[in-house]
């Protein structure tokens, strides 16, 4: 496992990382490199190969940033094949219920702690090199995984404070401010008012409860502010979205340049 990533999570020290959309270990390499803390790659909207994701898995480590994996869908065996490359920890998609956090904590512990599939050929196993030495493996995985749920809907909305209550449960609070923005009515529209108070609320509890608070953000101007309100953890938006602007910016900045003279 690549903890202390979750210490230094829970101490609330600021955290920064990007959402991986490319499927492409190389671009997780450079990211590493960058000196962010942690990727996410992600299986919800830009769905790829569990053989590829593990690649980018390897390519996170060889980087030394922390590989994540937002899952399509909070399953078992969904969480299972991502756990079992490696990864340090899970995003889950639309937390709405407490029910929603106990079954995924359960999911990423093995037992006694929780449900996690017992295998000790998988690469996370170390492919059998751990096996005379599981127990402590097991007790070491459930101790460093990490687990973050995103905050998206309306109906966790309203269950955030059951959804922050359980424990073991979430590590991060994660905002989902666009889809949520869409569910108040408000599409596209992540600084409005109505959105923000939303998203305040879920700060607030998360907070009580003790637990960190996270977002995705687009530019860097952005953090600080959140930073104010309580979160830590911040994850580029993802790297597709920072190579397009950057991009976009330098064609724009020589075509000025060159026209000008």
């Amino acid at each position: 496992m690549n903890s202390p990533l979750k210490d230094r999570v829970r101490s609330g020290e600021l955290m920064l990382g990007s959402f991986a959309f490319l499927p492409s270990p190389g671009m997780v390499e450079v990211l590493g490199r960058s000196g962010l803390d942690f990727i996410i790659i992600d299986q919800e909207h830009s769905r790829k190969s569990w053989e590829l994701v593990e690649d980018m898995v390897r390519a996170a480590q060889l980087a030394g940033i922390a590989p994540l994996i937002r899952v399509a869908w909070n399953e078992e065996k969904e969480i299972s094949h991502a756990l079992e490359t490696g990864a340090a920890g899970i995003v889950l998609p639309f937390v709405e219920t407490a029910d929603d956090v106990r079954r995924a904590a359960a999911a990423v512990r093995y037992a006694p702690e929780g449900t996690r599939g017992t295998c000790t050929q998988t690469r996370a196993a170390g492919y059998g090199s751990r096996r005379r030495g599981f127990i402590e493996f097991a007790g070491q995985s459930n101790r460093d995984v990490l687990l973050i749920g995103q905050i998206e809907s309306l109906a966790g909305l309203e269950q955030i404070d059951q959804i922050v209550g359980v424990e073991p449960g979430l590590d991060v609070v994660f905002l989902g401010r666009s889809d949520l923005a869409s569910e108040l009515g408000k599409p596209g529209q992540t600084d409005d008012p109505v959105v923000e108070a939303a998203s305040q609320r879920i700060i607030d509890s998360a907070r009580r409860a003790g637990r960190v608070c996270g977002l995705a953000h687009y530019d860097a101007s952005e953090c600080r502010a959140w930073a104010q309100r309580g979160c830590s953890f911040f994850a580029l938006a993802s790297e597709v979205g920072f190579l397009y602007a950057k991009l976009n910016d330098f064609q724009r900045g020589v075509r000025a340049e060159l026209g000008s003279s």
